[in-house]
């Protein structure tokens, strides 16, 4: 039986790209992404399976899921990829009558940037459980650059990808203690997706490009070498990185997140 693959976001930009690779290697590819039109044509394209997929609710990703796993038995691999830039000018003038409502797609970025993240790993944890074959198990979460430097201009965004990193770095260790799922993020810079328009990507260098293959390679990397789990690895053109958890500074910290009885309080 092939292995099978789920990827959010995947009709377009890095999703596609792994997509196509991952069909071309003998992969049961699942395109889940709003855009019916283009998850149906990159499903018939790579003789896939898709969905029309709102990360954004719970229970459309549940759905997905649940369907995926009736139909091939198994769930091998999940790229946690559909994202959204910010537009919004946080540090914009308020008025008084401004500032009635929190802060401009603060919502939309949460849900769609970090939420779903966390519920895609949820449930990829209760269906790779549930595998009917034995074999690799492993979880890619997109996070950026954002997710490891801060980033002025989109600071919600910043925040959101800073804790899919966070997640990566918290659940890694459990989820292949207990059930064997290895869990890395990917942090890469300028790739010209669909996150922006282009005469908003004009404003960066050419040269500061990232090409989807690049990515690919990456995430295939996270997924194929069974010794990368909890990885952080930051893309950068022609190169990438594995950015390592920050050392602690005190004693005491460290003592009370290694003291064993922290681990069992998340079980």
């Amino acid at each position: 039986m092939a292995p099978v693959a789920i990827i959010t976001g995947g009709a377009s930009g890095m999703g596609l790209g792994v997509a196509r690779s991952l069909a071309s290697k003998g992969w049961h590819v699942h395109i889940a992404d709003l855009n019916e039109d283009a998850a149906k044509a990159v499903a018939s394209k790579i003789k896939g399976s898709y969905s029309v997929t709102n990360v954004a609710q719970y229970q459309s990703l549940q759905a997905m899921f649940k369907d995926v796993f009736s139909q091939q038995g198994q769930i091998n691999f999940v790229f946690a990829n559909a994202g959204v830039g910010e537009r919004a000018n946080f540090y914009a003038p308020t008025s008084d009558d401004d500032i009635s409502s929190p802060p401009a797609e603060l919502d939309k970025l949460i849900d769609i940037d970090l939420k779903s993240v966390i519920n895609t790993s949820y449930l990829a944890k209760h269906y790779m459980s549930k595998n009917n074959q034995k074999g690799s198990k492993c979880l890619v979460l997109n996070a950026s650059i954002a997710g490891i430097y801060p980033v002025p201009f989109c600071p919600i965004y910043t925040a959101a990808k800073h804790g899919v990193v966070g997640l990566t770095r918290a659940i890694s260790t459990i989820f292949y203690k207990e059930l064997g799922i290895r869990v890395n993020a990917l942090c890469p810079g300028n790739v010209r997706t669909n996150l922006f328009e282009s005469k908003e990507w004009d404003v960066f260098d050419k040269q500061e490009w990232i090409e989807v293959p690049q990515i690919v390679k990456i995430v295939e990397l996270m997924l194929f070498d069974e010794s990368k789990n909890g990885a952080i690895i930051e893309v950068a053109p022609k190169e990438h990185y594995i950015i390592e958890t920050p050392a602690f500074k005190s004693d005491n910290v460290r003592l009370t997140l290694e003291h064993p009885e922290v681990e069992s309080l998340g079980k």
